[in-house]
């Protein structure tokens, strides 16, 4: 079987956007980077979301989605800490998600404008940054990938490998990503009914 693991952002694994602007000197106040605690279960934001920030997970987890035209919601990417999400605004209005916390979570806030100079006018985090998007684009075609061509057991045990990964909360609580997700966001993440997950993962047992 060829290589499945995720992508890593080459050269900056361990890169920490806020050290570097600490270690740089850039200057930034309050209303340009925060943190807030959003609970299990609680909405970092909704569809239409006015607000204008970037967002990194400092610890926890977080799930993408977006609401179908009869109302049902479904997931499209889970991040665990590290990741960053949010709405860059150069889609002129057509960008529709929600974000939620997969577990008791600590959201990172970049003020969007402040978040685009510093992308802008920092060589290394502009590197960072252009490393980290292809990063998501290739770990967002290898599912696609997956979910077109292997069979669902596949799909499943797939999905198992890539989020086996440990979190922990703001409570310091430990978890493994995979075990928070719901049977929908399994199904969701790989295209099938929540039913079916189900059927498969008993038989696994």
């Amino acid at each position: 079987m060829k290589n499945t693991v995720p992508p890593i952002n080459n050269g900056f694994e361990n890169f920490d956007l806020f050290a570097q602007l600490q270690d740089s000197g850039i200057l930034f106040n309050k209303q340009q980077v925060l943190e807030i605690d959003v609970k299990k279960n609680g909405y970092i934001y909704l569809p239409q979301n006015k607000e204008n920030y970037i967002y990194e997970i400092i610890c926890g987890a977080v799930k993408l989605g977006e609401y179908s035209d009869d109302g049902e919601s479904f997931v499209y990417e889970v991040l665990p800490a590290t990741e960053f999400f949010g709405n860059l605004k150069y889609l002129n209005g057509q960008f529709q998600e929600y974000a939620k916390a997969l577990v008791n979570s600590k959201i990172r806030l970049y003020d969007l404008d402040f978040f685009k100079t510093i992308i802008g006018t920092n060589p290394m985090i502009t590197h960072w940054f252009i490393t980290y998007l292809v990063k998501r684009w290739c770990a967002a075609e290898l599912k696609l990938k997956y979910s077109k061509e292997k069979q669902i057991e596949e799909r499943i045990s797939q999905l198992q490998k890539h989020y086996d990964i440990p979190i922990t909360d703001t409570k310091g609580s430990a978890y493994i990503l995979f075990n928070v997700l719901s049977k929908k966001d399994m199904g969701d993440l790989i295209g099938v009914t929540r039913q079916t997950v189900s059927s498969i993962l008993q038989k696994e047992k």
